[in-house]
């Protein structure tokens, strides 16, 4: 039952470390808002050669090697998905998922505030979260003010 508990134990810590603020905020001014273009190849290509080899995996075990050796054909495999995700605005279920690997810090193992977690997420979803993070500093950089 020990085990149990400390998976409760976690999971709680956790839930309420990444918790959402789940309110939302209506930002529609009336303004027009231009749209990005559609995902482009070069992005994922990019993207693809940004990700760091000998890294581990998130939950779907695919090492990024697989995604740099299978080239030009996952290029287009993730090309077709993520411009679905973009188009839709919806995130495919498993890549949501994570996996938390908790660190130890000084003090007492015990606690869960003694470690730091790292989140391990599948290549394909940092694929996509490099090509928005780039956009999205684009975008700060023209619209915020120096």
């Amino acid at each position: 039952m020990e085990k149990e508990d400390i998976k409760k134990r976690w999971r709680e810590y956790t839930e309420e470390l990444y918790k959402k603020d789940t309110q939302s905020i209506d930002v529609n001014d009336g303004s027009t808002i231009e749209l990005e273009p559609d995902i482009l190849e070069s992005e994922i290509k990019w993207a693809l050669e940004c990700i760091a080899n000998n890294k581990a995996s998130g939950i779907d075990e695919i090492p990024a090697e697989l995604f740099k050796i299978l080239g030009d054909d996952v290029v287009k495999i993730l090309l077709a998905i993520c411009q679905q995700i973009w188009k839709t605005q919806q995130w495919p279920k498993d890549w949501k998922r994570s996996i938390y690997i908790p660190i130890p810090k000084k003090g007492s193992a015990k606690e869960c505030s003694n470690y730091r977690t790292i989140a391990l997420i599948s290549h394909a979803s940092m694929i996509m979260l490099k090509i928005l993070q780039v956009r999205l500093e684009q975008y700060m950089a023209r619209e915020l003010p120096d």
